[in-house]
Parts: C-alpha cells; sequence; structure tokens
C-alpha cells in the first residue's frame, strides 16, 4: 500500500513536470506611440483595465525609458540591449533607405531560443523592410523568432482591414477586423496550436496601435465622444486594451499566467501632446515627453503586486534581465548599455555600472544621459534642425562630425517638467555630467557604422 501510494506521488510529480517550465516565459507586450499618461494607473483618462491589472498584479515604474524617441532605433535597443546609435539604427527606417537592424546583432530571441525557448513576435516589427519590392535587413525569423506574423512598418491603409501583414514569409493579403485584435488572435492560434507545452517560450506582442493613422470601433469612440477630435485616439488605445484582456484570459483559462514574466510599454513618447502629462516634448524628442513610456512588470510568485518603484531603468536593460532570469548567455563580445533590474524587481539594492544613454540626431538636443535624478543634454552650438524627412547622407556626415558645446541639466525628480535648466549653478556637479555625456557621445558615434547609399539632400 505505502510502495503503491509512493509510485502514485512520482508520477504526479512528473507529470507535473511535463506542464510547468522549469524557466519563465516572457511576454513582451508594446503600444506603438502611446503616450505615458494615456493609461488610467498613470493617471491618464483612457479606460485601460487590463493594462491597469498588470500594474495591479505586478510593478509599475513611474521612471521607464525608452531607448529612443522614435521607432526603429527604440525597438532596436529592446532587442538587443544596445544603444541604438551603437548598432547604427539612427532613425525610423523609411521606404527603400538602406539602414536596418544589423543581422549581426544579437537579440533577445536568438539568445532565448539558444537557451531551449520557443519564439514568435507578431505584430510590428519595423527593424528592416520587405513589402515595397525590395529585400532591407533581415526579417524575424532571421534575427531569432521561428514564427512571426507582421507587418514591417504600419498597418495598411490603417489599423482596420490590413492588407500588408506577412507570415512567415508569405503575404497574407487583406484581413477582415482590427490590427491588434488580428495580432492578438495570430498569438493565440501560435500559442495554441504551435507551442509545445513544457517548453518556455518568448512571444513579441508589438502592437501597432495607436501610431497614426488610425481606425477604432465606432462604440467605443461613442464613450468618448465629450473629449472631441480626441475621441478616436483615446478608443484605439481602448481597443487595444480590449485585445490584451483577451490574450490574458486565455493564458489564464490555459494555466500559462503563473510561469510568465509579462511587460507592458510603448516603443517611444506620443505624437499627441496631450498624453505626455507635465513632460516637456514628444516623440522625436529627448526631452522626457519623447522618450519617458509606462512600464509595467507582472511576474507572479517573485515580483510583489501593486508595487511602484521611481529607480530608472528602460529597454536597454531588457536584454540583461530578462538572460539573468532565464540563466541565458547575454552576448559577450560586443558593449552593452543596460543592467539586470532583477533586484529591484525583488525588492533588493540595485546599483547601476552604465548610466541610461540617449543619441537622436533630427532634435534639439540631440544627446542626453541620465545619471541619478539628474539629465544631461547637450548639442552643436551650430544647431541643426533637421526637418523631418528619411535619414540621408548629410545627416550622417553632421552627427558623425558634430561636437558637443551647448549643456543642459535638469533635475527630473523635482523638476519633471524641464523647465528649470541648471547647468552651471554647480560647476562640480556640472562638470562630472558633462565629462559622462561627451565620453559616451565619443564611444557611440564611434563606434556606428557609416551607411553607404543613403539618399542625396
Amino acid at each position: 500500500m505505502k510502495r503503491a501510494s509512493a509510485l502514485g506521488i512520482l508520477i504526479l510529480v512528473l507529470s507535473c513536470n511535463q506542464t510547468k517550465n522549469l524557466k519563465p516565459n516572457i511576454l513582451f507586450l508594446m503600444a506603438d506611440d502611446m503616450g505615458y499618461t494615456d493609461a488610467e494607473c498613470y493617471g491618464g483618462p483612457i479606460k485601460t483595465p487590463h493594462i491597469n491589472g498588470l500594474a495591479g498584479e505586478g510593478m509599475r515604474f513611474t521612471d521607464f525609458y525608452s531607448a529612443a524617441p522614435n521607432c526603429s532605433p527604440a525597438r532596436t535597443g529592446l532587442l538587443t540591449g544596445r544603444t541604438p546609435s551603437r548598432v547604427g539604427v539612427y532613425d525610423y527606417l523609411a521606404p527603400d533607405a538602406p539602414m536596418h537592424l544589423p543581422e549581426s546583432e544579437i537579440t533577445i530571441a536568438e539568445m532565448l531560443r539558444a537557451s531551449g525557448y520557443e519564439t514568435c513576435h507578431v505584430g510590428k516589427w519595423h527593424l528592416s523592410e520587405w513589402t515595397r519590392n525590395k529585400m532591407l535587413g533581415p526579417k524575424p525569423d532571421e534575427q531569432g523568432f521561428d514564427y512571426w506574423f507582421a507587418v514591417d512598418n504600419n498597418a495598411e491603409p490603417s489599423h482596420k482591414d490590413p492588407t500588408n501583414f506577412e507570415r512567415n514569409g508569405k503575404m497574407v493579403g487583406q484581413l477582415k477586423g482590427y490590427s491588434c485584435d488580428l495580432v492578438v488572435d495570430e498569438a493565440i492560434h501560435w500559442l495554441t496550436e504551435y507551442h509545445e507545452r513544457g517548453r518556455p517560450f518568448y512571444l513579441n506582442v508589438w502592437f501597432n496601435e495607436p501610431h497614426a493613422k488610425i481606425a477604432s470601433p465606432p462604440e467605443l469612440i461613442k464613450q468618448y465622444e465629450a473629449y472631441g477630435k480626441d475621441a478616436e485616439y483615446m478608443a484605439n488605445v481602448s481597443n487595444m486594451d480590449e485585445a490584451i484582456g483577451k490574450l490574458l484570459n486565455y493564458m489564464h483559462e490555459q494555466g500559462l499566467d503563473e510561469d510568465t514574466f509579462v511587460l507592458f510599454t510603448s516603443d517611444n513618447g506620443p505624437y499627441r501632446q496631450a498624453s505626455t502629462g507635465a513632460f516637456r516634448g514628444k516623440k522625436s524628442f529627448l526631452y522626457e515627453g519623447g522618450i519617458r513610456v509606462p512600464g509595467i512588470i507582472r511576474w507572479p510568485g517573485k515580483v510583489n503586486p501593486g508595487r511602484e518603484t521611481d529607480i530608472p531603468a528602460g529597454f536597454v536593460d531588457l536584454l540583461p534581465t530578462i538572460a539573468t532570469i532565464t540563466e541565458s548567455n547575454a552576448p559577450a563580445d560586443r558593449t552593452l548599455d543596460g543592467n539586470s533590474i532583477l533586484p529591484v524587481l525583488l525588492g533588493k539594492p540595485f546599483q547601476r555600472d552604465r548610466p541610461l544613454y540617449w543619441f537622436f540626431y533630427k532634435r534639439y538636443p540631440i544627446s542626453a544621459l541620465r545619471q541619478g535624478d539628474y539629465i544631461i543634454m547637450g548639442n552643436t552650438e551650430d544647431v541643426y534642425r533637421s526637418p523631418s524627412h528619411p535619414f540621408d547622407s548629410l545627416d550622417q556626415v553632421f552627427f558623425k562630425n558634430a561636437k558637443l558645446e551647448a549643456f543642459q541639466i535638469y533635475n527630473v525628480k523635482e523638476d519633471p517638467g524641464q523647465k528649470n535648466d541648471i547647468y552651471g549653478r554647480d560647476s562640480i556637479a556640472s562638470e562630472e555630467l558633462k565629462t559622462a555625456l561627451l565620453k559616451y557621445y565619443k564611444e557611440v558615434i564611434s563606434e556606428g557604422p557609416v551607411w553607404e547609399g543613403l539618399p542625396e539632400k
């Protein structure tokens, strides 16, 4: 009798081990151009119950940063753990431009696949181009994703009934429905039909919403009609939140949520100034409105629910953090600009060994570095105000030779709106911050590759 009971227990343990991952699943949920103050849990007016739920069940970062103030470089920094200018992605990928995420870069997907993970990307990509008669840069499968369903840039002609999705190398044709629903349905399809239970997975769900050109369900627009011209934008965020809820509910029903590390964020600051709250600037600017984004991490059993932290962190920290928690080998043959923020998640002491750094040549200032509560920003005396055009040869000549000569410093803890420039008031602190910025700027710009075949201005 005792022997039979012991055998039964052994069978039960083995059965559990077949269904429970030894390493956590990783799920990244990313909005496109969503503002810091859009969601309710960040003080916004838009109904986002499922994003709020993630914050209530996990940790909400108040000082979470994108790697850049627009799309392609931001996504580059997230996937590689490297400041995007070091990689050579200096701007968004315009049609027919030769710039792209180099295949030589090692992404989170490649790192995790080598560690036994299944990998899937659904939604926006914008790290290479494939739909305009040219193949410029690697597709997701060449950067570590086993399965993918994506658009290389934005959903066209809008979020509704898009025509430009591709699945595993084949164009899908026109689809019916809203982009966020189509992307989540594909993620659920992959989890249902392709994911092998018992193996950990890494799943990117990168939405097109609320990047223009938006399209939202009329019934949701009606809920926000009191906001006038902003109603469709707000409905667009709510529609994405409902899609997130559908995916999270599916994972809960399948018993996947307890083993899953979930991140929700936005790729960069918004184009809609009202979505930045009190922050200065917006998308395409290195002021807080362009780079500070929502950041929520839920990790059951590890991150205590309902926590909030003001410790600065961001996209470049994700690869080293995921490497640590999955016991994967982060790239050792190149500079990583992030730090593992596992101590922050576990409520333990944390100290950065590299500051958060940004470079973006298109708007003044062109370079920024955060150290502690302070951000120092730098620009050339001869301000190069590049208009909203694709990256070209003169841009590259400009910043490869530019010298930082004009500086601003803000205490963003006390002055998040960056209204009070304190550069020079404390000469010792100013010189220390300037030295750190110049060192990082020189290092990154010298390492960034030079692209051939850029358009002439």
